[in-house]
């Protein structure tokens, strides 16, 4: 069964906005290297390796059905930031506005009963589940030590051993 031409400009959009994920990731990680929080920049950079494999699901999946991928511009990603707890904040609204954009893909394959493709995004509906966890967790711990140097000291450590959630994520 051939693509249906919506479906594939939203699954290429896709792409897009997981590699601009990935950019964005990449900028927090670049910034928290200018801390003393390694282990925060690490944790992002982690991140970014994930959003790249996610936009690697996609190529694949459009290439397995045969449709034609199309690849966009990706625009210059925020990279200045107050605080760390601003930086996670960040990190929390961008995989919420990627879980709005999962759940319209999702909504579009039901549309054109596209069972396939459904099946496919079923994987990052429960990734963005834990995606959006993880990232709580530490704003919740952020709150917590506040601007006690020792509790961020012990959370960036904690960060530094972050393990990649969709697998294949290399260290810095």
């Amino acid at each position: 069964m051939d693509l249906d031409n919506k479906l594939r400009t939203l699954l290429n959009e896709q792409i897009n906005h997981e590699m601009s994920s990935s950019y964005t990731y990449l900028a927090m990680s670049s910034w928290f290297e200018e801390t003393p929080y390694s282990g925060f920049a690490q944790w992002m950079y982690t991140q970014s390796l994930e959003e790249t494999d996610h936009a690697m699901k996609f190529y694949h999946f459009l290439v397995d059905r045969n449709a034609q991928v199309s690849l966009m511009s990706i625009d210059q990603p925020c990279a200045k930031y107050e605080s760390a707890i601003e930086v996670f904040q960040a990190s929390l609204d961008q995989e919420q506005k990627v879980t709005a954009q999962i759940h319209s893909l999702y909504s579009a394959a039901e549309e054109v009963r596209d069972y396939e493709t459904k099946n496919f995004l079923n994987w990052f509906l429960d990734e963005q589940v834990e995606e959006e966890k993880n990232v709580r967790d530490m704003i919740d711990r952020l709150v917590l030590v506040g601007d006690n140097p020792v509790g961020m000291l012990q959370l960036d450590q904690e960060a530094a051993r972050r393990k990649p959630l969709g697998g294949g994520a290399d260290t810095v």
